[in-house]
């Protein structure tokens, strides 16, 4: 059993499906992180490539974890968190990096807001070479403290890869709910943000990489469950109903000003079923 001597002050969960190609890499941006009092929780998801024997070359700051078949990614990443022994928790999946300044600049914010509970970043957007396309807010500011209903009521702007949470709001909000296959990351910011502030560090510390595999998610399942999640919400909190139905208006306003414009510019008559639909 651990004492509080060898305790990490960080947990970092790097869950893994045939990630090989892209494994070395994003180890490595942990293991140059320039805070260096964390762990990796390695959770292997059955996978058949050689992601294990590159995990296992490493120390002992990674602990290795495999499944023995292959489960939903919320389902795997609870798994993982469950085996984590820091005070905070950090989340980096196996294509992806870390900048080297990612957890200090973090762990120093929590240390110092102990009302906050995440905290997150902007982040590079490259593509399958490490070639950086853009930043994922550019010049916007995302907001920050109380951003529920701005959460819930225009998008997920909180990339996973990017955020810290202190591990205690998890025995208060829960794990990410298995149920979702694509927003069980938003739902969890959601819950969190409902109860406590949050709060944004304003420069990328991540690289998000675009590839074959990451780019042919079901666009349709995230898009269906984000919906879904919006009116849960919005039928269990009746305070936010009223602005939930008047952004749904403010977006229906903006996408028929679009469909104006576009038969205007190009001559096209879309289906009236295509309009009654939106």
């Amino acid at each position: 059993m651990p004492t509080t001597q060898n305790i990490p002050k960080v947990s970092v969960i790097m869950n893994c499906y045939n990630c090989s190609k892209y494994l070395h890499e994003a180890i490595d941006s942990v293991y140059a992180q320039t805070f260096m009092d964390w762990e990796i929780i390695f959770w292997d998801n059955a996978s058949t490539d050689n992601s294990s024997n590159i995990a296992k070359s490493y120390d002992a700051k990674l602990r290795y974890f495999c499944s023995d078949k292959t489960t939903p990614l919320g389902n795997a990443r609870n798994l993982a968190v469950q085996q984590a022994r820091g005070e905070y928790i950090a989340f980096l999946d196996c294509d992806d990096l870390w900048l080297p300044e990612k957890l200090k600049f973090q762990v120093d914010l929590l240390d110092n807001k102990p009302e906050v509970m995440l905290v997150f970043s902007d982040d590079y957007i490259v593509d399958h070479t490490g070639n950086i396309l853009k930043s994922a807010f550019d010049n916007q500011k995302p907001e920050r403290g109380n951003v529920f209903i701005d959460l819930l009521l225009s998008r997920n702007f909180i990339q996973l890869l990017t955020v810290i949470i202190r591990k205690k709001v998890l025995d208060e909000v829960g794990l990410f709910n298995s149920n979702y296959k694509s927003a069980e990351e938003y739902d969890l910011f959601l819950k969190i943000a409902y109860l406590h502030p949050i709060d944004y560090i304003n420069m990328p510390l991540a690289k998000y990489r675009l590839h074959e595999n990451n780019l042919s998610r079901n666009l349709s399942i995230g898009i269906k469950e984000d919906l879904e999640i919006m009116d849960e919400w919005s039928k269990k909190y009746p305070e936010i109903k009223k602005e939930y139905f008047l952004r749904l208006l403010i977006k229906k306003m903006r996408l028929y000003r679009a469909l104006y414009y576009y038969n205007i510019i190009t001559h096209a008559h879309l289906p009236k079923r295509f309009i009654k639909f939106y």
